[in-house]
């Protein structure tokens, strides 16, 4: 059985809901290895090893994670695994992780409609997807921008936490599924200012400017949606 020092991620080759927990993973100085396979995308198995996705407590679904012994499956488990791991996140207060990780469930929500936006409803009735994204991005950017500071980051420390990165890769950073639902819809995030500003913040931080200049991932759209 293979191990890795490493946290080691096993999802495809888009941002998906993989996107977040690499961007965790970035910001907070962890050092991660991944395997993508768009082939592995609801295979029991996973195909460049054989090993039952079972072992991860996953029937089929991504993305998954192993790091030593651990093996986990779920995008939020693995998120708050990442944040907690993190050399960066090391004194984050549990009242600042709980934050955190209502903003991972936050994204998941958004996610999860985008993506039946693009890949279900638009197929049946495309005018009806746009509505329903217009309408997704309209509700929660109204709570967003009420809620978050005006000027630094979520927490009000000198660096980005998950909530601000969730935040990013709703808005800007992942083209699967929520660029994809952005074209889509022709939606502009940039009508929320406040949202708009952290956004670019948390995008100029040394390790996340680093990451998104390298990945390959966050802007891949192999569908050509």
């Amino acid at each position: 059985m293979t191990t890795f020092e490493n946290p080691h991620l096993i999802y495809a080759p888009i941002a998906g809901r993989a996107e977040l927990a690499r961007l965790i993973a970035a910001a907070g100085g962890i050092s991660i290895t991944e395997s993508v396979n768009m082939a592995d995308f609801g295979s029991t198995d996973l195909q460049e090893t054989g090993e039952s996705k079972k072992n991860y407590m996953s029937p089929s679904g991504m993305p998954l994670l192993q790091h030593g012994d651990l093996k986990v499956s779920q995008s939020g488990a693995i998120e708050a695994y990442m944040a907690s791991i993190a050399p960066r996140y090391k004194d984050l207060t549990q009242q600042q992780r709980a934050v955190d990780m209502m903003f991972m469930g936050i994204k998941e929500e958004i996610l999860h409609n985008c993506a039946k936006a693009i890949f279900t409803t638009q197929k049946a009735d495309k005018d009806k997807a746009v509505e329903d994204v217009c309408a997704l991005f309209d509700k929660w950017g109204a709570v967003f921008e009420d809620q978050i500071p005006t000027e630094g980051f979520i927490h009000g420390l000198p660096y980005p936490t998950p909530a601000d990165l969730a935040l990013l890769n709703i808005t800007t950073a992942g083209y699967m599924p929520f660029g994809s639902a952005r074209k889509l819809a022709q939606y502009d995030f940039g009508k929320w200012e406040k949202v708009t500003a952290l956004c670019d913040r948390v995008k100029a931080d040394e390790n996340v400017s680093k990451y998104l200049s390298d990945s390959d991932n966050t802007e891949a759209n192999p569908f050509g949606m």
